[in-house]
């Protein structure tokens, strides 16, 4: 039997990211510093940055999701807190590694990415209720990276995944167009637009949705059969 390669997932919280890699090939362990109960994979509970980088050699590939809040507006809100930034951190961990990887974040932390891609809801038909999700995150790499098209934004309306609930917003001006209520409540309606229907809505409210990870994890796969032919030509 053919071994499917070993992807690591780190800061990987509830397993958005990790539920595409494994749809996409990959067999996945997650590492995160809280537990995860609801996490679908291998789990190891430990401080990323502690890692031994021996330990991320080991796999074949690595995700990671830095916390976001630096980078997001509840920086700003009364009484806030301050985040640390932990890109740079992670991104020195990964390169150590020597293997192919992917950081993810919001778009509010672009500076702090190296030329990333964007990915959006919509470039994936990701919806609910006739509301399209056009959660728009970022992705570092450092193997070439595309987008499966551009963003398909709709001149209908939009929902909203954050704050542990499903908002319903206005496609033209961003706002609130009518009362957050869901034919399948608000986890319903959270899981349909994100494909996550094992996660509470708290967990989704952080999450990347599995689709965007697919693509990537197909993209990855491909640059590993690409590194294994040159290696077995090189030999040959």
């Amino acid at each position: 039997m053919t071994r499917r390669p070993r992807l690591l997932d780190l800061f990987c919280c509830a397993g958005g990211a990790a539920w595409g890699y494994d749809q996409a090939g990959f067999d996945v362990i997650g590492v995160d510093i809280d537990p995860q109960p609801r996490f679908l994979f291998g789990f190891l509970q430990a401080d990323v940055l502690a890692l031994d980088v021996r330990f991320l050699r080991s796999f074949d590939a690595i995700h990671a999701s830095p916390p976001c809040q630096f980078a997001t507006l509840l920086r700003h809100a009364p009484g806030g807190k301050e985040h640390p930034n932990l890109i740079p951190a992670t991104r020195d961990l990964l390169e150590r590694s020597g293997r192919p990887y992917v950081i993810e974040n919001v778009e509010g932390a672009r500076e702090h990415l190296r030329d990333p891609l964007t990915l959006c809801g919509t470039m994936f038909g990701l919806q609910t209720e006739g509301h399209e999700l056009r959660r728009h995150r970022l992705f570092e790499s450092n193997i070439d990276l595309t987008a499966p098209g551009p963003c398909a934004h709709s001149d209908g309306p939009v929902v909203g995944v954050y704050g542990g609930h499903a908002r319903r917003r206005s496609a033209k001006h961003g706002g609130r167009g009518t009362r957050d209520v869901w034919e399948n409540g608000h986890r319903g309606a959270m899981g349909e637009a994100m494909g996550m229907n094992w996660a509470t809505c708290s967990e989704m409210s952080e999450a990347i949705p599995p689709a965007y990870t697919r693509h990537l994890g197909g993209l990855l796969l491909r640059h590993l059969a690409t590194v294994s032919d040159a290696t077995t030509t090189d030999k040959g």
